[in-house]
């Protein structure tokens, strides 16, 4: 066999090689957002324990509660999910997007699921890294004692953070930075 005729391809062998291919790119964009998104998350989590001052919940009988001074730093847990989400989405909206941008329509739809991956990871990482729960650590102690209150959201609309940063990211990236000349045909 000659090398111009090595060349020729049978139209069907072609149209599937076509298909495999925009069949393999989206998964492999898919999987690229996924393990970027489990990282960022597990990172942001361990950023998330170290920053927060956790308030100390008080023995008083049966019941548990927080001094007035206390309350500032319950609401300190929440202001720290929300400043690392808003931060690491939308880096990572702009960054996968400049480095995966062949489809940018399915490129946002993945970085919004992929916040959600990072959030769910943050938030049961920052569980697993903080103390127990305080009422059952309380349960033999006398009272006045005090234990720090777990890592975990109290406002649970902060956990929408991580995928609104990241579509916004991916946004400013289309929008705005994205070159004209930088469109694929």
């Amino acid at each position: 066999m000659s090398a111009a005729q090595s060349d020729v391809q049978v139209p069907g062998q072609r149209a599937t090689a076509e298909e495999h291919s925009a069949l393999v790119a989206p998964a492999l964009d898919a999987l690229v957002v996924a393990a970027w998104f489990a990282t960022a998350g597990l990172v942001g989590a361990v950023v998330w324990w170290q920053v927060t001052t956790l308030p100390k919940v008080t023995k008083v009988g049966d019941a548990a509660s927080l001094e007035p001074a206390e309350l500032l730093k319950q609401v300190g847990i929440d202001g720290w999910f929300f400043v690392i989400a808003a931060v690491g989405g939308l880096l990572s909206g702009v960054l996968l997007l400049i480095w995966r941008c062949r489809d940018p329509l399915l490129m946002v739809v993945l970085v919004a699921l992929g916040g959600a991956v990072a959030s769910w990871v943050m938030v049961y990482v920052g569980l697993a890294l903080g103390p127990p729960e305080e009422v059952g650590a309380l349960g033999g102690m006398k009272d006045g004692a005090q234990v720090p209150m777990q890592l975990k959201l109290h406002a649970q609309g902060v956990a929408w953070m991580w995928s609104t940063f990241a579509v916004l990211g991916a946004i400013v990236y289309v929008w705005i930075l994205r070159k004209p000349d930088d469109e694929e045909p």
